[in-house]
């Protein structure tokens, strides 16, 4: 009898095992029949069996159930009828053929074979993205694109060339995430992106990505190893200096705005800030020549107009106290006339350029509440 049971318990065995296997089998069949000019219904009975496949013990481990999955849900992610029904057929096949990888089992043989089926999904895959991107969903977008470097993963893995540029597949994917406001997900890829083609564009990405997640020392840190690589990037260079402005730093964000203009030297946002930083430090005729070249290259930069029309503005308010300081004797009054006269001076000095100023925009309610403050006392 204990013979007899033992037998009986390994027949049991050698019976779901076969069970087991027979969804492998069932996912083959499916794939064969499809590609045999078989309806679709055929592919979507093999995933109920890959399904089942994937989460149980004795073939979840299998090259057989990875590899099989990978061709059925590539398939699926073409098949016109499937593809609108099974949304993340792609997904699901590039998670397959990296697991495959993954278990890296010298029993498979068929790597040949498998890049039959990844090739078509890389381009598919990014096609997809495209399309997606087109039509502003820019989220979903944004997965199809970064999921190419899972593709990539397995390919290069192999020693094999990949068919799409992962750089240009992360690119997109970044462009996506920015448009979604996914700000974690295009940091990610930025890091993703430096890792593998440093980019001057991409240490900037990231830094902006870092500094609206409130990290400033890592944006900082990001912009400072970008110029070490990069140290005539504009872009790099305009938030090297955003960060001294920031932090009111005007002598050193003077060395990069330096810079900037060398590369640039018609930038006039470069000239503009230079102009501010002289204006902070206090010299007058730096902050002029700089303000007006500014102006001249730029004539529709109401910033500059708006600056040098405040800059003599300022100067004329100032005087208003001393002049209320007088008193009524004979040489106080003729000190008046003179703080008076100075002062008109100064506010004439500013007008041409509010009139400038409110001719780029007649809204602004600041500019146009100081010209009507000038207008006043030049015309006395």
């Amino acid at each position: 009898m204990k013979q007899l049971t033992l037998a009986l318990f390994l027949m049991a065995t050698v019976a779901v095992a076969t069970a087991q296997d027979g969804n492998n089998i069932c996912v083959w069949n499916g794939i064969n029949n499809y590609n045999q000019q078989a309806g679709p219904e055929e592919l979507e009975h093999g995933m109920k069996c890959s399904d089942e496949a994937i989460v149980n013990e004795s073939t979840s481990g299998k090259w057989k159930t990875w590899y099989y999955r990978g061709q059925l849900y590539t398939l699926i992610f073409m098949d016109k009828t499937l593809k609108p029904k099974y949304g993340t057929s792609a997904f699901e096949a590039i998670k397959a053929f990296k697991k495959l990888y993954e278990i890296n089992d010298p029993k498979f043989k068929d790597w040949d074979d498998a890049y039959k089926y990844i090739m078509p999904l890389a381009t598919n895959t990014f096609n997809e993205a495209v399309d997606l991107y087109q039509q502003k969903n820019y989220a979903q977008a944004f997965q199809y694109f970064y999921s190419i470097k899972d593709i990539n993963v397995v390919l290069v893995g192999k020693g094999q060339k990949p068919n799409i540029d992962l750089t240009v597949a992360l690119k997109n994917a970044a462009i996506c995430a920015e448009n979604a406001g996914d700000v974690a997900g295009a940091l990610t890829v930025y890091q993703d992106w430096l890792a593998i083609a440093p980019d001057a564009a991409a240490y900037r990405n990231l830094a902006v990505s870092y500094k609206k997640q409130g990290k400033a020392d890592d944006a900082k840190r990001t912009v400072d190893e970008g110029l070490a690589k990069f140290p005539k990037d504009a872009n790099l260079l305009v938030e090297k200096i955003n960060f001294f402005l920031e932090t009111t730093q005007y002598t050193e964000a003077l060395t990069y705005v330096n810079n900037l203009l060398e590369v640039e030297p018609n930038n006039d946002g470069a000239l503009f800030i230079k102009g501010l930083a002289y204006e902070k430090i206090g010299n007058e005729d730096s902050v002029v020549y700089y303000y007006v070249r500014a102006s001249d290259i730029n004539p529709k930069n109401i910033k500059t107009y708006n600056n040098l029309g405040a800059l003599y503005v300022a100067k004329a308010n100032a005087l208003v106290e001393p002049m209320n300081k007088l008193g009524n004797s004979a040489d106080d009054m003729k000190k008046y006339d003179a703080l008076k006269k100075q002062r008109k001076e100064w506010y004439l000095k500013a007008k041409p350029y509010l009139d400038k100023a409110h001719e780029i925009d007649p809204s602004d309610a600041q500019i146009n509440r100081v010209l009507k403050q000038v207008e006043a006392f030049t015309a006395e």
